[in-house]
């Protein structure tokens, strides 16, 4: 078991950068922007949304008497 995990390990493993020799055109820019910029507004927005599908669909449910 440790020799497939290590056999895993071996190839999750991040590889070498490229070497900068030979390179006919330059890498590309980084992302402009990180994923996570507007995560809490994103998560008040879906909170607010939930509670709005709750609120609207115990109106339509109908009550037993």
């Amino acid at each position: 078991m440790i020799f497939v995990l290590g056999m895993i390990n071996a190839f999750a493993a991040n590889p070498a950068p490229p070497s900068p020799v030979g390179r006919t055109r330059p890498p590309p820019p980084p992302p402009g922007l990180p994923i996570d910029e507007n995560i809490l507004t994103m998560m008040l927005v879906a909170l607010l949304f939930g509670i709005y599908i709750i609120y609207n669909f115990k109106i339509k449910q109908k009550t037993p008497m």
